[in-house]
C-alpha cells in the first residue's frame, strides 16, 4: 500500500492529542483502542466517500444501482 508518511505522522500525532484530551476528562481508554476506533472511522468514511463520488459521477443511483446507459 502506498500511504503518505506525512499523513501517517499526522494520524499518530492526532492519537497523542486525543489521549491527552481524554485523560483530562478522566476517560480511561488505551492508545490501541483509539487506534482501532480511528481506523474503523476512516474505513467507513472511505467507503462512504467512494460511494458518494460514484453517485456524483452519475453512474449509479444513491441506492447503489447502476443507471441505464444510453448507447
Amino acid at each position: 500500500m502506498n500511504y503518505s508518511t506525512v499523513q501517517a505522522s499526522n494520524l499518530t500525532a492526532m492519537i497523542g492529542v486525543l489521549m491527552i484530551i481524554l485523560q483530562y476528562f478522566k476517560v480511561n481508554i488505551t492508545e490501541s483502542e483509539i487506534q482501532s476506533l480511528i481506523g474503523g472511522v476512516l474505513a467507513v468514511a472511505g467507503i462512504l466517500l467512494s460511494w458518494w463520488r460514484r453517485y456524483k459521477e452519475g453512474g449509479i443511483s444513491l441506492g447503489g444501482f447502476r443507471k441505464p446507459t444510453n448507447v
